[in-house]
């Protein structure tokens, strides 16, 4: 790797979602008008979404099921606890400065 790139590794099971959440956000009115206050962080947008979507289980018959049981086992690792407490705490936000 050369000094001027950085290398994140997710989980399947993040990636799976995670790709999942941007295909849901992205072009929403929300979400562009988050990122649109610095235009610069849609380059590294466009390469997280780019690699995300080449797993071929984007395409899977089953998507929906491997989804949710993907989502399941993501709550059992951070705790049914923190997924409630990060849900509650989302209603209640009204964005970041």
């Amino acid at each position: 790797m050369s000094g001027d790139q950085v290398t994140v590794t997710f989980s399947r099971d993040q990636a799976f979602v995670l790709s999942h959440w941007l295909y849901e956000v992205m072009g929403s009115k929300d979400f562009d008008r988050i990122v649109d206050r610095d235009p610069t962080v849609w380059s590294a947008i466009y390469v997280l979404d780019g690699m995300l979507k080449s797993d071929p289980l984007i395409f899977s018959p089953d998507y929906s099921a491997r989804l949710e049981a993907a989502r399941g086992r993501l709550r059992e690792i951070l705790g049914e606890e923190f997924v409630a407490m990060r849900l509650a705490g989302d209603e209640g936000e009204s964005g970041r400065a």
